[in-house]
């Protein structure tokens, strides 16, 4: 399982930062970081153009904004597009600020599955 070390550290520093305890596992080709049971964020190396892009866990709806940018195309490992993931590519997430905007919607998408539980 592939994926790119230095944004690994990023994410789990972003994840810090925000006070969200998360558990690192392989998952999806890469390394995941999940919270309360469920995958919220991670990183892999794209099989198709061999770049590391951020693999994050928005939502539907947050997807279908999230693709009008260039920098950000649809999750799909084996061919299949998982509608509450999206992918996002290096010029999108080389900025920190950029990076926590990415991690934070992820975190609150994955407080909200928790709230739909109940």
């Amino acid at each position: 399982m592939a994926y790119d070390q230095h944004l690994a550290d990023r994410i789990a520093r972003e994840l810090q930062e925000q006070g969200v305890s998360a558990e690192a596992k392989r998952l999806m080709g890469g390394l995941c970081f999940v919270m309360n049971e469920k995958m919220c964020v991670g990183t892999s190396i794209d099989k198709t153009n061999g770049k590391p892009r951020l693999i994050a866990r928005i939502g539907a709806e947050a997807v279908q904004v999230a693709l009008k940018n260039k920098n950000c195309l649809p999750f799909q490992p084996a061919g299949k597009v998982m509608k509450d993931f999206v992918s996002i590519y290096e010029m999108e997430i080389d900025s920190d600020k950029n990076l926590s905007h990415w991690v934070k919607l992820s975190i609150a998408f994955n407080h909200n599955l928790d709230e739909k539980k109940t």
